[in-house]
């Protein structure tokens, strides 16, 4: 009776344990120097399951929890640094291997070019205060923040996407269209423009 007892305790504290890490990746984002990058927007991608992004914290940490099982493409993105992707095989039980990015600067960043002298920080900063405005609703304000910020640095591309995203949501195809266009110009690999074209354009 009492080895039957121990024995569901044990199965009742290892299930939850086993649970919270179904489909958990997790990895941190550097850069040359070994320095964490806050604020850097990875996205996980798979044929078969809808993509979804995280952002890095303040140690470049992130994670992704209930990814489904199979190949998942890590993509993650940066002011001021290059494109890195990765691609990792998932399970849904046990623990994943970390997924880790160590990025360069742009060839901008250290010479005069559309980056050279941007404080990044400040960067990081307006891009999470138009992502609270869209996050409140305030469509038109986020919109206007993001124009604001691609004025300043046009380079950063990427913002066409989370334009695009925002005029899908006021129903305006046209504009979104040619958001996602400008997004998929800027970097020709991008998946979710390209994603977002066909669904738009079909």
């Amino acid at each position: 009776m009492l080895r039957a007892f121990a024995a569901a305790l044990a199965f009742l504290l290892f299930v939850p344990a086993a649970a919270s890490a179904q489909g958990r990746v997790t990895g941190v984002v550097k850069d040359a120097e070994g320095r964490p990058i806050k604020g850097a927007s990875i996205t996980a991608e798979s044929a078969n399951y809808a993509a979804t992004t995280v952002t890095s914290d303040a140690k470049g940490r992130y994670s992704f929890l209930g990814l489904r099982g199979g190949a998942w493409t890590f993509t993650v993105k940066a002011p001021g640094f290059e494109q890195a992707r990765r691609t990792s095989t998932t399970r849904t039980m046990g623990v994943n291997a970390e997924v880790d990015f160590e990025l360069r600067a742009t060839a901008e960043a250290g010479q005069l070019g559309p980056l050279a002298n941007l404080d990044t920080g400040e960067l990081q900063e307006q891009l999470a205060a138009a992502a609270e405005l869209d996050k409140a609703g305030k469509l038109d304000e986020a919109i206007a923040r993001y124009r604001e910020i691609l004025t300043r640095v046009p380079a950063l591309t990427s913002v066409h996407l989370q334009l695009g995203v925002l005029f899908e949501r006021k129903s305006d195809t046209a504009a979104a269209v040619a958001e996602y266009e400008a997004a998929l110009k800027g970097d020709p690999a991008s998946v979710k423009a390209r994603a977002a074209l066909d669904r738009l354009t079909r």
